[in-house]
């Protein structure tokens, strides 16, 4: 009888429409999937995780327009980052032989795997079983001159995590909050082949944070929950659209989300920033057909606050809402809008900005109304984004001017509250000097393409406008369609003529998308639509 756990080798390759085997097929246990990158010499896996004894099926698919193969090795003694050149270096050796052997040097000691040279647009498969010994496994391309380039490493493990690709970049700063990763230097990158999330290295101490970026592997279509604990603040995304937000200074905190992914690899980021004192994190997720799985490999020590039960603020149907007090990035004087069908901002009337703008729950209450609790509450909704400081009108020598710099308060601006229209729909009024501001948002669209239509007014009564210029948002790419801010939000300026700075002289204001003021009549209008790209 045949013993389906001894050791085998079964390898099928599609090349010139024949396949070769070399014993009976044998269902894997699971299949890892690897891609060429056309014109790139890369595999799109460059490292993911196996279980010792397992029986895995790789299947290599090459939409390049040059034939590879993949070559699985043992490790190299004495050198963990060998790659596979030696095996490749063999195969050179071999001269005339390589190239009758497929480039494949059958008879090294270190070879475990393989699977031939795969043309242009076609696919091959290799089945075999896992070694035993935990371990870095070097695979490579060992066509002359592509292994340099086109390799990559299977870790071995009896903890195998389902993230591939894992790098990380690490930074030193000091913050209460997560920072714009894309802001500031990382100190050190590198990455982590086994696939488990660590804020291990030798170089941290108080004051760091992790950004991470990997791919993970849904088994199935389904729904998933993620989860993070932290201390101090993290913040997960898969596929680019927030799942969990922890963040903020405190101790280590639990929180999850949910998101539906389809099968296969999908992309995940994850941020992780300590202030001072102690610190951890711990990721885990769970899926259709598993419980919860660590995808760090060590828990954190210590007990978990888990937190409170939300207070969230709702508006009434046809209704908006109003949230008065301390939220996250807009200001001492933040006043928060909930609009019924599922948009909402938040306007800083320190200095008479548009603040933040997000879709869906509106916010959480229950840190302010809960024992009067201290801080900045975020947005409960997700897809938040935030509008530059500062005051958004400036007058300036010319549109390209420098913008003035950030001002606690806005002296020649002030502000003189609001008014409600039928649906409880706030007009924020304010004065320039003896011209007066009105500020009108209501929603636009409907999900999913909600979107935010922003009117304001300006009456100049006498107020000398020349050189006045409005600020709608930074980091703008024009495009066809308009001007998008940070590639998220699609920005179209109505009733005036947008402009987009490009190079100010001051680097803070390059990419600035601003509005000339013209007055006609004595009145000016601006109209703007944000809506998610």
């Amino acid at each position: 009888m045949f013993n389906f756990r001894t050791p085998f080798l079964v390898a099928s390759c599609v090349f010139h429409s024949l396949v070769f085997a070399e014993s009976p097929v044998v269902k894997a246990d699971r299949t890892v999937e690897i891609s060429t990158l056309v014109a790139q010499m890369k595999y799109n896996r460059v490292s993911f995780s196996a279980k010792p004894g397992e029986i895995l099926k790789i299947t290599l698919k090459n939409p390049d327009d040059l034939p590879h193969n993949l070559v699985l090795c043992k490790p190299a003694k004495g050198n963990k980052n060998d790659k596979g050149k030696e095996v490749a270096d063999a195969v050179i050796a071999l001269g005339v032989d390589g190239v009758l052997q497929n480039w494949i040097p059958k008879k090294h000691p270190r070879l475990i795997a393989h699977i031939g040279m795969v043309n242009p647009k076609e696919e091959g498969s290799v089945t075999f079983l896992v070694p035993k010994k935990e371990g870095p496994y070097p695979y490579v391309c060992t066509f002359p001159g592509h292994a340099q380039m086109m390799n990559g490493v299977m870790i071995v493990t009896k903890d195998a995590s389902p993230v591939s690709d894992l790098t990380y970049k690490f930074y030193h700063g000091s913050w209460d909050k997560l920072p714009e990763w894309s802001e500031i230097k990382p100190q050190k990158t590198g990455a982590l082949p086994d696939g488990f999330f660590s804020i291990d290295s030798r170089d941290r101490k108080d004051g760091f944070g992790f950004l991470f970026e990997g791919k993970i592997e849904a088994p199935k279509d389904g729904d998933y929950e993620f989860y993070l604990e932290s201390d101090d603040g993290s913040e997960l995304h898969v596929d680019g659209k927030r799942v969990v937000l922890n963040d903020g200074v405190h101790g280590m905190v639990r929180k999850q989300g949910k998101i539906k992914l389809k099968k296969g690899l999908r992309e995940v980021r994850l941020g992780y920033f300590e202030k001072d004192k102690t610190e951890g994190l711990y990721v885990g997720w769970k899926g259709p057909g598993f419980n919860e799985q660590p995808l760090t490999k060590v828990k954190p020590k210590g007990k978990t606050k888990t937190p409170p039960a939300p207070i969230l603020i709702e508006p009434q149907p046809g209704e908006a809402v109003i949230y008065r007090n301390f939220i996250d990035r807009a200001g001492p004087r933040a006043i928060g809008v909930g609009y019924a069908e599922g948009v909402n901002l938040a306007f800083d009337a320190n200095v008479m900005r548009l603040a933040i703008i997000w879709r869906g729950q509106f916010m959480n209450g229950q840190r302010h109304w809960t024992g009067r609790g201290q801080g900045f509450q975020p947005p409960a909704g997700d897809d938040a984004f935030y509008f530059p400081n500062g005051a958004p009108f400036a007058k300036l020598n010319g549109v390209s001017s420098s913008w003035p710099p950030d001002e606690t308060r806005a002296s020649a601006i002030r502000f003189g509250g609001y008014r409600f229209d039928e649906k409880q729909r706030p007009s924020f009024m304010y004065y320039i000097g003896k011209a007066k501001v009105t500020d009108y948002s209501r929603p636009a669209g409907s999900d999913p393409n909600l979107a935010l239509l922003r009117e304001i007014t300006i009456e100049q009564n006498g107020e000398n406008l020349e050189g006045l210029v409005f600020r709608a948002g930074i980091g703008t790419v024009e495009r066809e369609e308009g001007f998008v801010l940070a590639n998220r939000i699609l920005c179209k300026v109505e009733g005036a003529d947008a402009v987009m700075i490009k190079k100010s002289g001051n680097s803070r204001a390059d990419g600035d998308l601003r509005v000339p003021v013209k007055v006609i009549n004595g009145k000016a209008r601006i109209r703007i639509t944000y809506s998610w790209i």
